[in-house]
């Protein structure tokens, strides 16, 4: 029997709403993987609840991640998402930069903004700290406003173009030509459907893969996005084909949600569909 990949997953651990840690821990876990958590923060909830009680775990990970050094573990994949400052991010990129010597795979979700803004919680000099992740990256996903954010462009003008695509496909090649491998651009809203643009390296073209958009914007659908294509990525499918399986099981399990009027701030129900990713 082969020896079970691992994956170092960065992130925060909220108690309650499906999000960051507490979906990337099952859906990896249930694919196969022995995920190994570094939290950036321990939340009572995610920030889309009043009044959370919020730890943050900054001047915990250097230590963290030295003992793990000390102790010479090896990763197949170092995946990242929500980071609460510049200062963790600084603190993740020797991380990455040795996974990238080692020739793990690296897969950045910038989980810093949605819907046009930055999150409550973020600073705009998160901003070109998170870059210099992406730049490290295999594989990023950032979201349609984190992709404006990245490369310095307006959200409101991008979006009220009749078909941002072309200009979705050009903000993707600029921040490609960084350093960043391949690129996976989600959540882009064109009618009555949701799609993700796909570049696979800066000289390819882009694929659009997508599905049915469901009304509902629930919490930590990104997360459970990139958790997802990092466990198809690394079984070894060829990315096109993994964001598509992807998102397909993404838009089965939001249907789902929605129909059983799941609160938003609660999060995609996906565990009844787990095994499905096995």
């Amino acid at each position: 029997m082969q020896e079970i990949q691992r994956i170092a997953a960065v992130s925060d651990l909220s108690g309650f709403g499906r999000c960051a840690l507490t979906v990337a821990l099952p859906v990896l876990s249930a694919m196969g993987f022995q995920v190994c958590p570094v939290p950036t923060a321990v939340l009572s909830t995610h920030t889309g609840y009043p009044n959370p009680h919020i730890r943050d775990f900054t001047d915990d990970m250097e230590a963290y991640l030295a003992h793990w050094e000390q102790l010479g573990l090896t990763f197949a994949c170092g995946y990242t998402g929500f980071l609460g400052n510049q200062r963790q991010a600084a603190i993740l990129e020797p991380f990455l930069t040795h996974l990238k010597e080692q020739g793990a795979m690296r897969l950045v979700d910038p989980a810093m903004a949605d819907h046009g803004k930055l999150y409550s919680s973020c600073s705009p000099a998160l901003i070109p700290a998170m870059a210099r992740l992406v730049s490290l990256a295999t594989v990023a996903t950032p979201n349609l406003t984190e992709l404006c954010l990245l490369t310095g462009e307006d959200y409101a003008v991008v979006t009220a173009q009749d078909d941002c695509r072309p200009c979705v496909e050009q903000m993707a090649r600029r921040l490609m030509a960084d350093g960043c491998e391949a690129l996976v651009v989600t959540g882009v809203a064109r009618g009555d459907r949701i799609e993700n643009c796909v570049l696979s390296s800066v000289d390819a073209d882009p694929v659009w893969v997508g599905g049915p958009r469901v009304e509902q914007n629930f919490a930590g659908t990104g997360d459970l996005f990139a958790s997802v294509l990092c466990g198809w990525l690394l079984r070894g499918v060829d990315l096109v084909e993994a964001v598509e399986k992807t998102a397909e099981f993404v838009c089965k399990a939001t249907a789902a949600t929605a129909e059983m009027q799941v609160n938003e701030q609660d999060g995609i129900a996906f565990e009844p569909y787990l095994c499905e990713l096995k």
